[in-house]
């Protein structure tokens, strides 16, 4: 099986995922209560979460440009940023694809290593799921009994409820992906040996890496904006709009563990997540979707749209470096050619 068609079945897969939970997501809600929903909504503020939203992105860039000057390279803004939107664009087709895809950005554009960038990703995921887990045990801490109703209530009786009727077909499913995933780990051994040399050379950019404070000010400032994106879409709906930063932070928590499920972009999961979330404030599930739909979906496109200016700009830069290849490599010609003929 080529490779190409390997990457068409994984899309064709995560799609289906994304359209199955999109569907359970929406099925049990009333199209024309949708829309009515959606025109109480105001705007103004779902605008103004946006723009934070976009800052988000910007605080990202710079902090992941500390850790690529960490290993001594120096590249403009402009490269990381389009590099960084590029993978957003890339996640929804393959689920964390974008990780990959932004660090072959940058070796296209500013020809560093790909292992060695892949290694500064692997260093913001850490510090990423750090973070998620801080604001997990304070969200428990402070919101204990909101979150023990939530786990039992929304997750654990359900599941408890259906966990008779898995049918066999999926242990066996789950047992022949694995031996799938270990024959192919071993098939790639050499190449995994030399990306684990890379990801170790980008990890120990975590520990020495200079401006160690502003990293962790740039990750604090984007979970700062993706805290009050949440709490403007909250306050955006009359159905939500007594809900306070706390409530909101609980939400941010939850939808989180939505986009980390394999989906693309986090459709479906994000949105089942969040309404089931607001049902413990006695919010109705459509409330509920309504807010979802706003907060996934303003910066779902704004992802896309940056992401496709993004990606224009790299195949424009791309074709530039063609041609300058080209007048090198005609130069080059020319010069042995007069030094043959003399």
């Amino acid at each position: 099986m080529s490779k190409k068609t390997v990457n068409i079945l994984k899309y064709l897969f995560f799609l289906t995922l994304a359209v199955a939970l999109m569907y359970f997501a929406f099925k049990s809600v009333n199209f024309d209560d949708f829309i009515a929903g959606l025109q109480e909504v105001n705007y103004w503020l779902v605008a103004l979460s946006i723009i934070i939203g976009i800052a988000g992105y910007v605080f990202r860039v710079l902090r992941w440009k500390i850790l690529i000057d960490s290993l001594g390279y120096n590249i403009s803004p402009k490269n990381v940023y389009n590099a960084i939107m590029i993978g957003y664009l890339a996640n929804f087709t393959i689920p964390r694809i974008g990780e990959i895809i932004r660090c072959s950005v940058l070796k296209k554009t500013d020809k560093i290593d790909f292992e060695k960038t892949l290694g500064t990703v692997i260093v913001e995921r850490c510090y990423d799921v750090i973070f998620l887990f801080l604001f997990l045990i304070f969200v428990i801490a402070i919101k204990f009994n909101v979150f023990g109703t939530f786990v039992s209530e929304k997750i654990y009786q359900p599941l408890l409820a259906k966990i008779d009727a898995i049918p066999v077909f999926l242990i066996v499913s789950a047992i022949v992906v694995t031996a799938v995933i270990l024959l192919f780990v071993f098939y790639i051994r050499k190449r995994i040996s030399k990306i684990i040399k890379g990801l170790i050379s980008g990890l120990k950019t975590g520990i020495v890496m200079k401006n160690r404070k502003k990293f962790l000010f740039y990750t604090i400032l984007i979970y700062l904006c993706y805290w009050l994106t949440g709490f403007l879409v909250l306050k955006s709906l009359p159905a939500t709009s007594s809900l306070n930063a706390m409530d909101a932070l609980f939400l941010f928590v939850v939808g989180a563990f939505g986009w980390v499920i394999p989906a693309q972009g986090g459709f479906g999961s994000y949105h089942i997540l969040v309404a089931l979330g607001l049902g413990v404030y006695k919010i109705s599930y459509k409330d509920g979707i309504i807010v979802a739909t706003i907060a996934h979906e303003s910066q779902v496109v704004f992802m896309i749209l940056l992401g496709f200016v993004s990606l224009v700009m790299f195949l424009i830069f791309c074709r530039k470096m063609r041609k300058t290849d080209a007048n090198i490599l005609q130069e080059n010609e020319k010069d042995i050619y007069k030094s043959l003929t003399k």
